[in-house]
């Protein structure tokens, strides 16, 4: 168990949070979302941070309500994080030119929660630390030291560190980490297929877990926070640290809910896919609106490593019975059906039919649609969500 004198630091952004769709506004930031999450723990909490001059007393209030101690560096505002869609990539924005430089005191960084930062650089020498190497900067380039090092990234990051491409393999890309990194630990978030822990002896899988709805944003900043308070001021196995990492993670993608409890809710674990999903991307693409939901889905499922067959981009427009034969071809090879039936297209719901006929698991994004309007597609067992990330993780569970 943690001492009880402990202090854990924690370095990393506080950023303004704005998603479009849907609408979501907050102040939280790898660093302060990590920092309220592991309030009261028992050890003492130090964040270190960048904050804009207008923020800068709502932050010190926060901090001052969750007993957190701030060490709080001024900038001229606050940088903001826009996402289109939860799952989407953030658009930043910033007046700032040059990186602050974010002073802290050397003589107390024993332990240590480092979020790499776009606005700041900071050098620490530590005992223990989880570095997540959120702005593209390797722990090494840092000038940063550690005596015990673990370096939480996902895959996109792994790849990005090693050199190597979207094809290789995620086992040697973190046998090389290690090495490269000169690091005890390597954990590789590798979304749906769960995360993938590597020491100097070997390799395993850790789970996801199913929710019955997924917030991604932030889930990252939860999932090392909690593994360093596992790791480091529970000095659990690092392998245990993931997994209740990966275990807390799925309690805040579904509540949004920070300090975290101290007992985790269980959930249900899902297994790594053995093999990509092909996916069946159904929706009417009439407009200039539904062309662009169907083209963010069809990116984000990409993304998580499925097999996308697409009408409208991979058939396209039309009304031969050559386009006909080809989407029933495509449900016939797929292995699940993400459907939107906003509108409630008479071709999407015949293609929902006609998957359900095959034996398809169907997942369904309905936006404004009655439940008199869904009561087919709940009886024939259909998963329903009105949420673009929960649709996208339900698919490709």
């Amino acid at each position: 168990m943690c001492t009880v004198y402990s202090m854990l630091n924690i370095i990393g952004g506080t950023y303004i949070e704005k998603c479009r769709e849907p609408n979501y506004y907050a102040i939280f930031g790898s660093g302060l979302r990590a920092a309220i999450a592991l309030a009261d723990k028992g050890f003492s909490i130090k964040f270190n941070s960048c904050v804009g001059d207008a923020d800068n007393e709502t932050i010190g209030s926060i901090c001052n309500t969750f007993q957190i101690m701030a060490n709080l560096v001024s900038i001229e505002k606050t940088i903001s994080f826009v996402y289109d869609q939860p799952l989407a990539k953030p658009k930043t924005h910033s007046v700032q030119v040059k990186k602050t430089v974010l002073e802290i005191n050397r003589e107390d960084c024993d332990h240590v929660l480092y979020y790499g930062m776009i606005e700041a650089t900071c050098q620490v020498n530590a005992n223990y630390l989880v570095y997540d190497p959120q702005n593209g900067v390797s722990f090494k380039d840092t000038g940063s030291n550690a005596k015990h090092l673990a370096i939480i990234l996902n895959k996109q990051e792994a790849v990005h560190f090693y050199g190597a491409d979207d094809t290789e393999d995620l086992n040697i890309i973190g046998k090389k980490l290690i090495e490269s990194e000169d690091a005890e630990v390597i954990v590789i978030k590798n979304g749906s297929h769960g995360a993938l822990i590597i020491d100097k002896e070997s390799i395993q899988t850790i789970p996801v877990f199913r929710t019955d709805t997924v917030w991604p944003i932030g889930s990252g900043d939860i999932f090392s926070a909690v593994f360093a308070w596992k790791w480091i001021e529970e000095k659990l196995p690092p392998r245990e640290a993931v997994y209740l990492a990966s275990l807390y993670t799925a309690f805040y993608c579904e509540t949004k809910d920070i300090p975290l409890p101290t007992t985790p809710k269980d959930y249900e674990p899902l297994m790594p896919k053995k093999a990509k999903k092909r996916v069946y991307l159904a929706g009417p693409f009439f407009n200039m609106g539904e062309r662009w939901l169907i083209s963010e889905l069809r990116k984000a499922l990409l993304d998580f490593d499925n097999l996308v067959f697409s009408p409208y981009h991979d058939v396209g427009i039309g009304s031969t019975q050559n386009i006909v034969d080809q989407d029933i071809e495509g449900i016939v090879n797929s292995d699940v059906m993400l459907a939107v039936v906003n509108g409630l297209d008479s071709g999407t719901l015949f293609e929902i039919g006609y998957a359900i006929a095959l034996g398809k698991k169907v997942i369904v994004m309905a936006e404004n649609i009655s439940d008199e309007d869904l009561l087919m597609l709940k009886g024939t067992k259909c998963e329903i969500t009105d949420d673009f990330s929960t649709a996208i993780y339900r698919t490709s569970w």
